[in-house]
């Protein structure tokens, strides 16, 4: 295709004669609106700046509002439930041998009404050898197992 082909102003260098006539622009961009949007600029910066000091100024220089400050003896209050864990592997490590050492060991569940824990395994052989069938009521009375 040539530059006809496309129209007036597609094609050869510079700005075609009718684009001129008629006011188009003749280059990219213009230096005057860029200069004066970068006046604005730091002119709006500089004005916000004055507005702060000058507030800070009125305000004696000293931030009234606390409340987001920790704590006068220094503790830091834990966030509300639930919490993320910091250390998953570490806490379940934690948690399963808190309760293996439960059902491996002997103590009181309420000593007050007398109720104890016993380690698991001594908890079955005591039920066998009191008869408590191991199925519940699920097997028959009768039933033996065959060998």
């Amino acid at each position: 295709m040539s530059a006809a082909e496309h129209g007036p102003g597609h094609g050869g260098e510079g700005a075609s004669p009718e684009s001129v006539k008629i006011g188009f622009e003749l280059s990219d961009w213009q230096g005057r609106p860029v200069i004066m949007m970068l006046i604005a600029t730091f002119g709006a910066l500089a004005l916000g700046f004055i507005v702060i000091a000058g507030m800070v100024l009125l305000t004696g220089g000293e931030i009234s509002d606390t409340s987001h400050a920790l704590s006068p003896t220094g503790e830091a209050q834990l966030p509300a439930e639930p919490r993320l864990e910091q250390n998953p592997k570490a806490d379940s490590e934690r948690l399963i041998g808190e309760a293996t050492r439960q059902l491996e060991s002997y103590g009181w569940v309420s000593k007050g009404q007398g109720t104890a824990h016993i380690p698991i395994e001594r908890a079955k052989e005591l039920l066998l050898a009191k008869g408590v069938r191991p199925f519940g009521d699920s097997q028959p009375p009768s039933a033996t197992p065959t060998p």
